[in-house]
C-alpha cells in the first residue's frame, strides 16, 4: 500500500498511538524545518505534539500555534533577521536574546502554552548544573528565547531563579524530550547528518563546527530514539547565511520525502500492531 493509504487507515484508528516530531537547533540550518513540514502537510501526517531545541523550537512553536508551512516561508523569506544581534554590556555574554522574544510574540501573539493548537515544549539548558530544563508552560515567546539563547553569544536568562541557555547543549535533537511528553512514536529531523561535508575556512566557523562535532555525540544517541529521522544534507551551507531560505526549504523538503519508506514502516508497524491487539 503507498503511503497516503497507510496514512488514511491510520487516521481513520478508532484509537492511535501519539506520534511525535522532534525539531533540531542548528541556526540559519533550522530553515529547513519549514521543508520538512511542507512535506508533512501535503501528505497529511498526523503530529500530536512537538519538541524543539534552538531554532527547532522556533519552528515549533510557530507551527504549533496554527502557521502552515507556506505562511513560515513567506515570514522567513521577508524577516530582517538584525534582531537576533542586539548589542548589550554583559560579561556573560555579546548579545541580548530579547529579540527572539519580540519577533515570536510579533508572530504568534503573546501566546501560553496552553494556547497552542499543539503540544509544545522547548528545550533549554541549566547553565550551572548543565541539566536539560524542559520548557512547556507559560509563555511561548521566552521559552523560544531561552532555547536559542547560546553561550558566549547570547547572555544566559533568568528564570524561575535559574540561568538557562540554549537546550542544544544537552539535547538538540529532542527525541527524548518527545518521549517524555507522552509521545509513543518520533519523527526527528537532524541537521547536522553531514558535518564532514563542509570545510570551516575562518577561526569563528572552525569553534563552532568543533563545537558540532561535541554536540553530535549527543544527537547520535537521540536519533537511536527516534522511529524516523529526517536528514536534510546542509554541510555545504553556511550555518549562518540566512538569506539562503530556498535553499534550505528545498533541502528539507527534499530529505522528508527521501524518508517516506520510513514513514511507511512506522505507520505499517502501528497497523500491524492494532490488527493484533484490536482492544
Amino acid at each position: 500500500m503507498d503511503l497516503n493509504g497507510l496514512i488514511t487507515q491510520l487516521e481513520q484508528m478508532p484509537s492511535r498511538p501519539v506520534i511525535g516530531l522532534a525539531l533540531a537547533g542548528g541556526s540559519a540550518y533550522g530553515i529547513a524545518h519549514i521543508g520538512v513540514l511542507r512535506y508533512l502537510e501535503e501528505i497529511s501526517m498526523p503530529i500530536d505534539l512537538i519538541a524543539g531545541t534552538s531554532a527547532g523550537a522556533a519552528a515549533g512553536a510557530v507551527w504549533a500555534s496554527g502557521f502552515s508551512s507556506e505562511a513560515m516561508y513567506e515570514i522567513v523569506k521577508s524577516t530582517d533577521w538584525w534582531f537576533l544581534a542586539k548589542p548589550v554590556a554583559f560579561k556573560s555574554g555579546l548579545m541580548s536574546s530579547k529579540g527572539i522574544a519580540d519577533w515570536i510574540n510579533r508572530l504568534i501573539g503573546s501566546k501560553d502554552f496552553v494556547e497552542l493548537n499543539k503540544p509544545f515544549a522547548a528545550t533549554a539548558t541549566n547553565f550551572a548544573t548543565g541539566e536539560l530544563v524542559v520548557l512547556k508552560e507559560g509563555s511561548v515567546a521566552e521559552a523560544v528565547r531561552i532555547s536559542c539563547s547560546l553561550p558566549g553569544i547570547y547572555q544566559p536568562v533568568e528564570y524561575n531563579g535559574l540561568q538557562l541557555v540554549d537546550g542544544g547543549l544537552v539535547q538538540n535533537l529532542p527525541v527524548g524530550v518527545c518521549r517524555s511528553l507522552g509521545a509513543d512514536f518520533v519523527i526527528a529531523v537532524d541537521l547536522h547528518a553531514n558535518l564532514e561535508s563542509k570545510k570551516p575556512r575562518t577561526v569563528m566557523l572552525s569553534l563552532i563546527h568543533a563545537g558540532n562535532i561535541l554536540q553530535r555525540q549527543h544527537e547520535l544517541v537521540q536519533v537511536q530514539l527516534a522511529d524516523v529521522v529526517i536528514q536534510p544534507q546542509l554541510g555545504r551551507l553556511n550555518p549562518f547565511n540566512f538569506r539562503a531560505v530556498d535553499k534550505y526549504v528545498d533541502l528539507g523538503y527534499a530529505a522528508a520525502q527521501s524518508a517516506a519508506d520510513q514513514l511507511k514502516q512506522m505507520i505499517t508497524q502501528i497497523l500491524q500492531h492494532q490488527h493484533s491487539n484490536p482492544n
